[in-house]
């Protein structure tokens, strides 16, 4: 049967018409999966902004749990130094030696009690020569600390742990270090006196090359975060 001009013109549009209801299914697919990707993009978003919030949630709580421990920090002070001016002047005292060791507030702040007990005034620069002699010895400034407060009541045992061997001989105290004897009075103003001069002399740039390494620039960043 010969194809006429007619059927060809039927054919074509049947065919027309087939393209046009694919392409119609191939638009609407891809308008669809524009809609899920828009979906998508906004819930990426969405969880983005969740994330950034958790992270304000953490920063916000460090920060709230530091101002925190500030507080009850500047209470037991004042507790310790019979006023509000004096515990005002020993956080301070304490916040500027921490930021430049690798100390934490903290332990610095047990230390400082400890040695405003045992009659020493815990300056910048007596925290200094103990703290020296801390990182000196790897040890921390509340053990040594407590060595001094134990030295100053007649207990010499502590002071083994920084190689100090002491030995009481009625009004005077003999040291030994390193084979070095000194005698003192025994006063805890000499007691402690020593141990300082021990820790400035001996090891005068400890604190500087502890703080030097990769742990202690860590504490130091640590503490100033207030993590």
């Amino acid at each position: 049967m010969a194809t006429t001009v007619d059927d060809l013109i039927i054919e074509i549009r049947a065919e027309t018409a087939g393209l046009r209801k694919g392409l119609n299914d191939v638009d609407k697919r891809l308008g669809k999966a524009n809609k899920t990707a828009k979906r998508s993009i906004l819930n990426f978003g969405q969880l983005a902004k969740v994330f950034a919030a958790i992270g304000l949630i953490k920063i916000g709580a460090a920060i709230v749990n530091t101002a925190r421990q500030f507080e009850d920090l500047g209470a037991t002070m004042r507790a310790v130094t019979g006023s509000v001016a004096n515990a005002s002047v020993a956080m301070e005292t304490i916040k500027e030696f921490t930021a430049k060791t690798p100390f934490q507030v903290q332990e610095v702040t047990s230390a400082f009690i400890k040695f405003y007990q045992a009659g020493v005034t815990p300056s910048d620069e007596a925290l200094t020569a103990f703290g020296n002699l801390a990182a000196g010895m790897g040890r921390s400034i509340e053990t040594v600390a407590q060595a001094v407060f134990n030295a100053t009541t007649g207990e010499m045992e502590m002071l083994k742990q920084f190689g100090i061997k002491a030995r009481q001989m009625g009004d005077e105290v003999s040291f030994n270090f390193e084979g070095q004897e000194t005698i003192v009075k025994n006063t805890r103003d000499a007691i402690a006196g020593y141990v300082q001069n021990l820790g400035a002399t001996r090891f005068p740039t400890a604190l500087a090359e502890r703080l030097d390494t990769m742990s202690g620039s860590f504490s130091n960043l640590q503490d100033k975060a207030g993590l």
